[in-house]
């Protein structure tokens, strides 16, 4: 179970840092508030959760959603995009370094959300609700990506 909750999360850490690079807490509020609200009525169909659990669900989902969004996922993504041959060895560090600070929130984040959701959901619904969020990012990343090409 641990193994696959280690997987999960960096599994998690690799997608959340793909598309949330360019969210934070300032830019974008009304389509991060929409994107959650899409978010959690997906959870709620896919779960088939009644009104009173889901009631108790929102919010601590509504405060993940906050949290995650102050990371500034930005400084993940630039690691995978920098021409290393134009790095110094202090600009490498520093890049690395960055990405592990961010990565380090995630997991802490996870693991303090993880123990909260399991006031509501199974460990099993906890799987599950990772693999939704996962699907949701990899939805928005391709639109996107069709959104930025057509143009």
């Amino acid at each position: 179970m641990k193994n696959i909750l280690t997987a999960l999360i960096f599994t998690s850490l690799l997608i959340t840092g793909f598309i949330g690079r360019g969210q934070n807490v300032k830019r974008y509020p009304f389509l991060r508030e929409r994107m959650a609200r899409a978010k959690l009525n997906e959870i709620q169909l896919k779960f088939k959760l009644d009104q009173a659990t889901f009631d108790q669900f929102r919010p601590i989902y509504m405060k993940y959603e906050d949290e995650i969004a102050r990371i500034d996922f930005r400084k993940m993504a630039k690691l995978m995009k920098v021409n290393t041959d134009s790095l110094s060895a202090s600009e490498a560090d520093l890049l690395v370094t960055d990405q592990l600070e961010s990565a380090k929130k995630i997991i802490v984040l996870h693991e303090k959300y993880y123990k909260e959701f399991r006031t509501v959901l199974t460990p099993q619904q906890v799987v599950k609700l990772y693999q939704i969020e996962a699907g949701l990012r990899k939805e928005v990343t391709e639109e996107l990506r069709n959104r930025k090409l057509s143009n």
